[in-house]
């Protein structure tokens, strides 16, 4: 039995005080039986310990994502739009260069006459092709101007060598006669002298053979009248050919310059217009503005988009008419002997 260490007394078992003198036995009482104890597990409290791989970001692809680049001029059709009005959907191809254009581009530019005859050209191939005309009208105006200017100085010397010659006979209707024929000889005077000069060589080689006769010289004299006559001929032909083409040739290229601002002003126009949807034309065409000029602006507001539209298309096929004239034109400088 334990014992309290102040009076002596039993004490009960488990009891933390002295039942007769109080005094508190606490742990330093030695009992027959200990009371349990915690004791804490050996191993140590569990604690959270995060993964060793990082939480997962977010990684961009390499290639850039694909944007969405809307054609020029903000148009909104899935298929083809033309070249020049990019708002505009396609509605045909150049003949020449297989550009897309549009509806009105189609109607413009449409030739029916010459190489492209049904069919329709975008507006640089147009223009490509109306400079070349003009330039090969310019170039075919020059060459006829050089040979009708030399032909009226072969005329010229020619009248004066007729009149010399006929001067002896006194007759002034003779003179003047014979400076008529020596002109239009003069006229073609490299073909004439070439001509008489054949005739003169069979001479030569009829009179070597033996057989020179009054036959060869009556056939003689007929050969040379032939000759003056078709130097006659061919000298007051090609005079007139020559006024009349010199004249139309100016009027062609007049024409097709004309044409071709017409179409740089057409052009100018739709631009201008597409730019500026919702403007009325007098707003566009005022004073200072982009269409105060435009002679296809003014040709709309005067007579209507269509009849601008039909003077557009008749000055392409008579562009094309005028270039097949002036490329006929024969050679004036042959003279058959």
């Amino acid at each position: 039995m334990a014992t309290c260490p102040k009076c002596g007394n039993e004490l009960q078992v488990g009891a933390a005080f002295c039942g007769v003198c109080g005094a508190p036995v606490g742990n330093n009482v030695n009992s027959e039986k200990e009371a349990p104890t915690f004791t804490s597990p050996n191993s140590e409290t569990p604690t959270f310990t995060p993964p060793d791989q990082t939480s997962p970001v977010f990684t961009p692809p390499k290639d850039m994502a694909p944007t969405f680049e809307p054609p020029r001029g903000g148009s909104h059709h899935n298929g083809p739009v033309c070249f020049h009005h990019p708002s505009e959907p396609a509605a045909g191809r150049c003949a020449r260069c297989g550009k897309y254009i549009c509806k009105d581009c189609v109607e413009a530019y449409g030739v029916s006459a010459g190489e492209y005859a049904g069919k329709c050209l975008c507006f640089d191939c147009c223009q490509e092709i109306v400079s070349q005309n003009v330039e090969e009208l310019t170039r075919n105006k020059n060459t006829i101007k050089m040979q009708f200017i030399l032909q009226i100085i072969g005329m010229v010397i020619g009248f004066i060598v007729g009149i010399s010659m006929g001067a002896g006979s006194g007759d002034a209707g003779s003179v003047f006669v014979a400076g008529l024929i020596c002109a239009c000889i003069g006229g073609v005077f490299l073909s004439a002298l070439k001509a008489f000069f054949s005739l003169t060589w069979d001479v030569i080689k009829i009179a070597f053979s033996g057989n020179f006769g009054w036959l060869t010289v009556l056939s003689i004299i007929f050969n040379i009248i032939v000759i003056v006559f078709k130097c006659i001929w061919i000298t007051l032909s090609n005079t007139v050919q020559y006024i009349v083409y010199l004249k139309r040739t100016s009027g062609f290229i007049e024409e097709d310059s004309a044409a071709l601002q017409q179409m740089r002003d057409y052009m100018e126009y739709t631009l201008v217009r597409n730019k500026n949807k919702g403007v009325d034309l007098e707003t566009l065409m005022n004073e200072g503005s982009q269409l105060y000029n435009n002679s296809y602006a003014q040709a709309v507001r005067d007579n209507g988009e269509q009849a601008a539209d039909a003077a557009l298309r008749q000055a392409t096929t008579r562009i094309a008419e005028n270039g097949e004239i002036i490329r006929d034109f024969p050679n004036s400088s042959r003279v058959a002997a």
